[in-house]
């Protein structure tokens, strides 16, 4: 049997079992094909890219980033800090109305950011809008952000952070049926199978092309490619079959679009835990990690090695640091240092349905076993998995990726600091979160501020929190008929202007 045919085959086979195949997409209707299902639909809650690429279509921030990555007006017209930099003001759309009829004010702004803020209500992203001290309302349209302390990127996380009208974001099941301003209104969710959004026409902006856009979540990338290619789906963006790029590149009748991405995958280390308490056993891990052989054969070439918290693109990025590249002996070395070298070592190793992961699972099983480290590899629903890794301490290491990660704040702060909200792997390091703290003060053009990330950079990569495995890069896939559209290098704003898109 032909590779090709293999996996038509195994994708038939799944499909049919899920239920899947349902048809070719409707003329009416923008079919997304998604990776996996989203946790929630609660912009103040979510951390998760699935979850974002459906809300970015219900809800709207006051700013958001274009496929060119600028920060361009959504709810907000306007914006400017004052000359102090401690104080962020915006001025408002005075024309837009939720999908109830409700007036978008200031009001929402300011209730959305205050709940957040309010440390009883757990928003995991509160660390990044911590330093805002009081929101004042000017008039229905005007809006200023007080700030207690410096923050050079607090911008780009508002950017990150719809609105949710006040009036509705106390319902208990606001969650899973919300209420945004967006192109589209929420419809309805039969989970782990489609989600149908319906175009709202009362929208400010350009009004939506099409009435329905719906959302099929398909975890595996091989069903979820046959779906395309059948004319079920109209487009999806990541989860791509590495193998079969080349030969979609080469279909006249599939177009295929691909950027630098923003974001990285990492082996995740949680430092409290047995023998990964001890920095030389978490440096010997890194150094099973074949970056360059994951690239090149499970991606197919689809990104790049991984160095650090920082992707290339951006000024503070460095690759000056303590190396940890694949190296066998090196590791047994490492080991032999800590004292573990021949030792009884085993590790609990989780990930999602992501195929790509769980082939990265088992190159990882097998490099580690050469150094004597047993791994047990486990691999569970989106859901559950993310709610082990950010609910829970019961792992030992995981496979996980963050897209995003436009400055060096967002990329390192939730994530190593000792307090941040995303430290899934319990890193604390004094120096670190000095230099963290005083980043955000400085201005990022500085070259006080890349010195400053670099050395940053530099800690986290001795001290082995993370083993970054890759950069990411974004494939978006559509059919010929489908115009207005172009990959975003941020997966999770990848449909935001789904209603200006031409399904012919």
């Amino acid at each position: 049997m032909s590779k090709r045919l293999g996996i038509i085959v195994l994708a038939l086979i799944m499909a049919l079992g899920l239920g899947t195949l349902a048809g070719a997409a409707p003329e009416d209707t923008i079919v997304i094909g998604s990776g996996a299902e989203a946790v929630g639909l609660d912009p103040r809650l979510e951390t998760d890219v699935p979850s974002f690429e459906r809300i970015n279509v219900i809800f709207e921030p006051l700013v958001t980033f274009n496929t060119d990555m600028e920060l361009v007006p959504r709810l907000a017209t306007d914006w400017e800090f004052s000359d102090d930099a401690l104080t962020l003001s915006f001025w408002l759309r005075d024309d837009v109305v939720f999908h109830d009829g409700e007036p978008f004010t200031a009001e929402d702004v300011k209730y959305t950011f205050e709940w957040v803020l309010d440390e009883d209500n757990g928003a995991p992203n509160r660390a990044l809008y911590a330093d805002i001290g009081e929101i004042e309302i000017e008039d229905d349209y005007t809006i200023h952000f007080h700030l207690s302390a410096l923050n050079s990127f607090l911008l780009n996380n508002i950017a990150r952070m719809p609105v949710v009208p006040a009036h509705h974001g106390e319902r208990d099941d606001f969650r899973t049926n919300p209420v945004g301003s967006g192109p589209y209104k929420f419809e309805s969710w039969a989970r782990d199978d489609v989600m149908n959004l319906v175009a709202f026409d009362d929208y400010w902006g350009s009004q939506p092309i099409h009435p329905y856009v719906q959302f099929r979540a398909i975890p595996e990338a091989s069903t979820r490619l046959l779906a395309f290619e059948a004319g079920e789906i109209d487009m999806y963006q990541g989860g791509m079959v590495p193998q079969e790029l080349p030969r979609l590149e080469d279909d006249p009748n599939i177009i295929v679009e691909r950027v630098a991405g923003t974001g990285y995958s990492y082996l995740g280390l949680n430092t409290k835990v047995g023998p990964l308490a001890d920095v030389k056993v978490r440096q010997a891990i890194s150094r099973v990690i074949n970056r360059e052989a994951i690239v090149d054969r499970v991606m197919n070439g689809i990104g790049t090695p991984g160095v650090s918290p920082i992707p290339p693109a951006l000024p503070w990025f460095t690759d000056d640091v303590y190396d940890l590249s694949y190296d066998i002996d090196a590791s047994r070395a490492l080991l032999e240092e800590a004292g573990v070298l021949g030792e009884d070592i085993s590790l609990r190793l989780f990930t999602n349905e992501n195929p790509d992961r769980i082939r990265i699972a088992e190159i990882l099983q097998f490099e580690a076993a050469r150094v004597g480290i047993d791994v047990e590899v486990t691999i569970e629903e989106w859901g559950a998995y993310l709610s082990r890794i950010q609910d829970t301490e019961d792992y030992d290491i995981f496979i996980l990726g963050w897209g995003g990660q436009l400055d060096p704040d967002r990329a390192m702060y939730r994530q190593f600091h000792t307090d941040g909200p995303n430290n899934y792997t319990f890193f604390s390091n004094a120096r670190l979160d000095e230099l963290l703290e005083k980043g955000r003060t400085l201005d990022p053009s500085s070259q006080e501020s890349i010195d400053l990330y670099r050395e940053a950079q530099q800690i986290v990569v001795e001290n082995v929190p993370y083993g970054f495995i890759n950069y990411t890069e974004e494939v978006l896939i559509y059919h010929p008929h489908i115009e207005g559209i172009t990959v975003h290098p941020y997966s999770a704003n990848s449909w935001q202007d789904v209603h200006l898109i031409q399904k012919n």
